[in-house]
């Protein structure tokens, strides 16, 4: 894997004879696999020169663009990136999903006649726009993971591992420890203990350095990093080579050299074996792992799923709030159209998470009876597996609360002051997004009552495993090569299986059954990446034991027709089944049938 630098300057191009040697261009990063893939990484105006030489090359009719956000820094070199201009070119570019307007929009709206004379459908190729999130997704032979960054809009940081190599790329990202960006590398809360494991043991770091501690506490919550944030988290993350990026464009060649440096002392003074560089226009780095090197791809909730709802069907909580920081909170919302941000008492937030209902909790410093971590962690509590996943989030000055205890109370992120709304809307927006991923269980078929009463009366349900449905088991899973196969029967809450080779529990929650979306009609439900569908990609199934990445179910019918259950296959790798293998397992799943009714007594001969 080849790692190529376009562009390294932020926030505006500075062209001219002090940015010779570190380039002038903002942010793009050009990306090629050992197979071809080409991928870019921000289409800052060094996307011009990449566009030009890839058409040169031969290279500019297929790719990929990877958007960190869309601020002009970062996306004012598309409409002048001459793929997009060729006839028979085809490119998909991907980037935060916002809870407004659409990534097409967004990229829209600075082609405007306006500002461009030229609009967004003047593009020749054929152009794919993929909306993302936290999680993981592939491109051809390339592994990429995605994790929200700390800045004002919403972005993204992406991790690509090929070729045994690996390297993260974190542009626009601001410590979420204010002295973790002035330089005392042993502050950081759980914003930053996150973002360390997003870069653990990664070859390469891209990451931004735009300012340097003494800038920063003027710098604070326009979101960037300091260089002694970006090499204390790379060591803290055994990171290899940390390429410093987004330079200032107030800053000359001589002045990152200084920066330069200066980071490589704080390295020697740590003892450490890390490699610091800066990020140079038209420098690249070569990335490989040994030939027999085996990369673990993590399993992680697709990037490229789309939320079951939208923003105006959340709802966001508030408690012990000041009136100026609820103000900036309500404010955040209504720009993103979330129209309930309620103030409520403490009792009030107990009904509610127990009732299921909030997306998001505000926790503020100016509760009277308790203070904020203790009722996070006694609404986790009270509120069990409802709370698990609720986003509950502290409004503080800068938390004296020490990081393990805040993560053991429940605690999800810290909001410190003073934020402004641009970055409460922005921080919003990400908390948002997780809570409102989460997988779709199925609907009730409409005759759901008379379904249960069909099952009812097969008097299979908790009976002893049966030689007649566990040999339909194991030759479905020879046959197809699959490391899993069931019999399933839907009962009012669970999904009850009457054989289950290579799967060693006999049922599951019916919520968390795919079984249970398969008798919602009578085709075959076929799942070639549960990572790539939004009913599924965050199943505990999916994400948990036993990570399951392809499921084919066919339902199961009983006399009367009524679909009791499903026969099925599931892997742990993505995989498509040919209209022949889908032909034989509805065969299997006909003769599965005819186990199901209780057989006529034979009569006595006489």
């Amino acid at each position: 894997m080849q790692v190529r630098f376009w562009g390294t300057r932020g926030s505006i191009a500075t062209p001219g004879g002090a940015t010779l040697r570190y380039g002038g261009n903002t942010s793009c990063v050009e990306v090629m696999s050992d197979s071809g893939a080409t991928i870019l990484i921000d289409a800052g105006t060094g996307a011009n020169a990449l566009g030009q030489a890839l058409m040169q090359q031969g290279r500019g009719m297929r790719g990929h663009i990877l958007i960190s956000h869309t601020h002009w820094d970062h996306i004012q070199g598309l409409p002048f990136f001459a793929p997009l201009f060729a006839a028979g070119a085809e490119w998909h570019i991907y980037g935060p999903r916002g809870i407004g307007q659409s990534l097409r929009d967004i990229l829209a709206a600075q082609m405007d006649y306006a500002y461009f004379p030229v609009t967004l459908n003047a593009f020749a190729a054929e152009v794919h726009y993929h909306e993302i999130v936290e999680g993981g997704f592939s491109i051809e032979d390339v592994w990429i993971a995605t994790q929200y960054l700390n800045h004002p809009a919403l972005t993204v940081g992406y991790r690509l591992e090929a070729d045994g190599g690996s390297f993260v790329y974190a542009s626009d990202h601001e410590p979420h420890d204010r002295q973790a960006g002035e330089g005392h590398a042993d502050a950081g809360d759980g914003g930053d203990a996150a973002h360390i494991e997003f870069l653990r043991d990664a070859d390469l770091v891209i990451h931004d350095a735009q300012y340097t501690a003494d800038e920063f506490p003027t710098k604070v919550g326009w979101g960037h990093s300091t260089i002694e944030y970006a090499v204390d988290v790379a060591m803290a993350a055994n990171v290899k080579t940390l390429a410093l990026y987004h330079h200032d464009p107030a800053r000359s060649d001589d002045a990152v050299d200084g920066l330069i440096g200066a980071a490589r002392r704080r390295v020697a003074a740590a003892g450490k074996d890390l490699k610091v560089i800066g990020a140079a226009e038209g420098s690249a780095i070569e990335l490989r792992g040994p030939a027999n090197a085996v990369r673990v791809t993590p399993f992680l909730p697709s990037s490229l799923v789309a939320p079951s709802t939208n923003a105006t069907e959340e709802l966001v909580l508030i408690a012990g709030v000041s009136a100026n920081d609820r103000a900036i909170l309500s404010a955040a919302a209504k720009a993103d159209g979330v129209p309930s941000v309620s103030e409520v008492l403490t009792e009030q937030l107990v009904e509610a998470v127990q009732g299921g209902h909030p997306s998001l909790i505000f926790l503020g410093d100016a509760l009277t009876d308790i203070d904020p971590v203790s009722l996070c962690s006694d609404l986790r509590a009270l509120a069990g597996d409802e709370a698990k996943d609720l986003p509950i989030i502290i409004v503080t000055d800068q938390p004296k609360v020490p990081e393990d205890k805040g993560e053991a109370a429940g605690v999800t992120d810290w909001l410190t002051r003073p934020f402004s709304l641009q970055y409460a809307r922005s921080r919003m927006r990400a908390w948002l997004m997780r809570s409102m991923l989460r997988w779709r269980k199925a609907a009730l078929p409409a005759d759901e009552e008379a379904r249960l009463a069909a099952v009812y009366r097969l008097g299979l349900l908790d009976t002893d495993a049966e030689e007649r449905f566990d040999r339909h088991a194991r030759i479905a899973a020879a046959a197809f090569d699959a490391p899993i196969a069931l019999v399933s029967l839907i009962d009012r809450d669970r999904q009850w299986y009457k054989a289950h080779y290579g799967f060693e529990f006999s049922e599951t929650s019916r919520d968390m059954g795919f079984c249970s979306h398969a008798i919602l009609g009578d085709d075959p439900l076929i799942v070639n990446d549960t990572l790539r569908d939004d009913r599924f990609a965050e199943n505990p199934v999916v994400i948990g034991d036993p990570h399951v990445r392809f499921y084919a179910g066919i339902p199961l019918h009983a006399a009367d027709g009524a679909r009791v259950g499903a026969f099925c296959i599931v892997d742990s790798k993505p995989r498509t089944l040919t209209a022949a293998q889908l032909r034989m397992l509805q065969d299997m799943a006909r003769l599965v049938e005819e186990e199901l009714e209780p057989k006529p007594a034979a009569k006595a001969a006489g």
